[in-house]
């Protein structure tokens, strides 16, 4: 069992995050999922906003955005969440001090903003914000950018 290092309770979402340690803490790079392009027969959830220069593209499950060297700037991924379910979101207590979970308005939706993230496939500790897609759905949004446009892309993915 994980401890809670910082619950974030907002009108539609609650966000925990969760100390990781030891083997759960291992970095997995080889399981970064390849980037493709986008499939022009299909439909994607693209924000309305990307920083000009940033080419979306598909990656895994989710998508992301590229710079003109190829360099992923931002990803975005819709997680199934339940509306009374806790956002589980990991920090590794070895790579610093708990990054403090911080509450966002975008565009009237409730969001969490995390300074720094723990991710299994990169040793970046990036920023991410978490909003509500749906009622039972959940955006993560993270990457490379400012927060202030990493807010922007996130409050311009749609909502189902």
């Amino acid at each position: 069992m994980s401890t809670v290092l910082a619950l974030l309770d907002l009108p539609g979402l609650r966000v925990a995050l969760l100390s990781v340690s030891g083997p759960l803490a291992a970095g997995f790079p080889d399981a970064l999922p390849p980037i493709e392009p986008l499939d022009p027969s299909e439909d994607h959830p693209l924000p309305t906003y990307l920083p000009v220069g940033l080419q979306p593209q598909r990656i895994g499950e989710g998508y992301c955005a590229l710079d003109a060297q190829g360099q992923l700037m931002v990803s975005w991924i819709a997680l199934e969440l339940e509306p009374n379910e806790p956002l589980p979101l990991a920090w590794n207590p070895a790579d610093g001090p708990t990054p403090t979970l911080q509450a966002l308005n975008l565009d009237g939706r409730a969001a969490a903003f995390l300074p720094a993230a723990w991710s299994a496939v990169s040793p970046e500790r990036l920023p991410l914000i978490a909003l509500r897609a749906s009622p039972t759905r959940c955006w993560l949004v993270s990457g490379r950018l400012s927060h202030v446009e990493l807010a922007r892309v996130a409050a311009s993915l749609p909502k189902e």
